[in-house]
């Protein structure tokens, strides 16, 4: 019945970390971290932004973690079984532990990702599960959980059956959303998560202190399957402003700043680059504006596509992020690019006016309606630059001017989720590599990823087709026409793609940042300097 079988190789990180040799005296060193915002949650079921996540792949492993090579290895799981058509993973636990000393057993990652999949349950990220058998329909209240493709064999064996063939599943179950929870202890007491007094997690670190909006610190865990091979004593993580972050490292008391977490301010990036590295990474990340379809004067498409055509992404990479990012044309990022070919021209105003005043006429509207618009964007000086930058292009080009709208970045994700917003600046990370995650986020309407109340039966039609075919050139031309829609219909308008830019300490090495701006501490260790 399998075909395929992952066996875990101990030796794989020995003749990975083979270049970070701590001395005994750097071995026990704590980094000094830029975390830059409070995260949204603790809870690995909730963590859907970048702070969260990065704080649940230092506290918690999953079945699989990505690998310094940028793919999956076998973390908790030391090996899987994977049927003949594809469906069905048989994962076989290693002995492991959590924090307070207790077995780690398939039970908590069965019960981490049903509770998840409860319809009662708040959590934005249950769309990624639904590839398990009847997730979607238990979420819905269509069927019993006894229907779930997930199923506990034995404390140390997991059966999962999938509802088609997934070829990133291995990647995927590496993701915060799939980690586990100790069952006994969320059933005890489901606000676990919000105090470091009453937190459990299985990871390299536990959580030691957390001073809301301050300082978060965790510490080596001695109960990790694979604590041998964590060599920091831990890290603390500060929340200051990003100028405030790099006078720190400056003074050479952090260790790192900047992406993926933060940025560098964009006023010292080329004195940066004559002192010092300034480390650059492409992240499969798209930068767009979203647009609620439903406010009356961005109802129309070709309202959209003129916004879209008069925007200048060269002159805002180049003269306000200055860090080699490409401008955005697609949403897919380049390393997932279904084809070649811009879907629209980058700063074209005369076709862009065109366009507009055929919207106009279909419409009835004025263009001075749409200098009522307010772009809405997360309160930080690079943030701020950009819009501006956007405001003044479309003033150039059609002559109104909109309004910008700069607030705090919890208060912009409520408003954002209730569609409180009529242009926003936003992004969309990859948390796997396959071209359905950016895809999928706009699929449903009413979907927590969406928020632009954009919806398209054709566009749902191949998504679910594209899920019923194992050949993989089909499927990536299925999921091109998908893509083709997006870009038609314009209910987001893609402005670029990120580059991870960043300062590290020469004493920082092994620190695994991956092509998804997930960044890992697990390999990490702290060199002295040679003096």
């Amino acid at each position: 019945m399998f075909k395929h079988k992952w066996w875990f190789l101990p030796l794989f990180c020995l003749v990975l970390l083979g270049s970070c040799t701590p001395s005994k005296k750097a071995e026990l060193g704590i980094v000094h971290f830029n975390l830059g915002d409070e995260p949204h949650t603790l809870d690995p079921r909730k963590a859907r932004d970048p702070h969260s996540q990065m704080l649940m792949r230092m506290c918690f492993d999953g079945l699989t973690r990505i690998g310094p090579d940028d793919a999956p290895q076998m973390a908790v799981a030391q090996n899987v079984e994977i049927s003949e058509d594809l469906k069905t993973y048989v994962f076989i636990l290693r002995k492991s532990h959590w924090s307070n000393g207790d077995l780690v057993t398939a039970s908590d990652f069965a019960h981490g990702w049903k509770s998840l999949l409860s319809p009662d349950f708040p959590g934005d990220n249950a769309y990624q599960l639904y590839i398990i058998k009847n997730a979607k329909a238990f979420k819905e209240r269509r069927c019993s959980e006894e229907d779930l493709g997930i199923r506990v064999v034995e404390d140390q064996i997991l059966v999962v059956e999938l509802e088609h063939p997934t070829p990133y599943f291995l990647e995927l179950v590496a993701s915060p959303f799939f980690f586990p929870v100790h069952q006994k202890i969320d059933q005890n007491n489901p606000k676990w998560a919000d105090k470091q007094e009453t937190y459990v997690s299985n990871g390299p670190f536990f959580l030691k202190s957390w001073h809301h909006h301050d300082q978060i610190s965790v510490r080596k865990n001695l109960t990790y399957w694979d604590a041998k091979n964590v060599q920091l004593e831990g890290i603390d993580l500060f929340m200051v402003e990003n100028k405030t972050a790099l006078h720190l490292f400056e003074k050479g008391e952090i260790h790192w700043t900047g992406s993926p977490v933060g940025s560098i301010p964009v006023d010292a990036i080329a004195h940066l680059r004559e002192s010092k590295p300034v480390y650059s990474k492409p992240r499969a990340e798209t930068a767009f504006l979203r647009t609620n379809v439903e406010v009356k004067v961005l109802r129309n498409p070709k309202v959209r596509r003129a916004l879209a055509l008069a925007i200048d992404r060269l002159g805002i990479v180049e003269h306000v992020l200055q860090a080699g990012q490409p401008p955005a044309m697609a949403l897919l990022p380049p390393s997932m690019q279904l084809r070649t070919a811009p879907y629209f021209e980058d700063h074209a105003p005369k076709k862009a006016n065109v366009l507009l005043e055929k919207a106009l006429e279909e419409t009835g509207l004025q263009k001075s309606d749409l200098g009522q618009l307010k772009l809405t964007y997360i309160n930080s000086d690079r943030s701020h630059l950009i819009a501006q930058a956007i405001q003044e292009q479309w003033h150039r080009a059609f002559g109104f001017q909109v309004q910008l709208e700069a607030i705090e970045r919890k208060v912009y994700f409520d408003r954002i989720s209730r569609r409180d917003y009529q242009l926003a600046f936003c992004s969309w990370g990859a948390d796997f590599h396959d071209p359905i995650n950016f895809l999928e986020i706009f699929k449903y309407r009413h979907q927590g990823t969406n928020n632009t109340q954009w919806e398209n039966e054709r566009y749902i039609e191949l998504l679910n087709e594209s899920n019923k075919v194992q050949d993989r050139e089909k499927r990536l031309q299925i999921l091109a026409s998908c893509e083709e829609i997006l870009m038609e219909e314009m209910p987001i308008i893609p402005l670029f793609y990120y580059s991870m830019l960043y300062l590290k300490s020469e004493e920082l090495n092994g620190v695994v940042l991956t092509s998804l701006g997930n960044l890992d501490f697990k390999w990490a260790c702290l060199q002295n300097k040679q003096k």
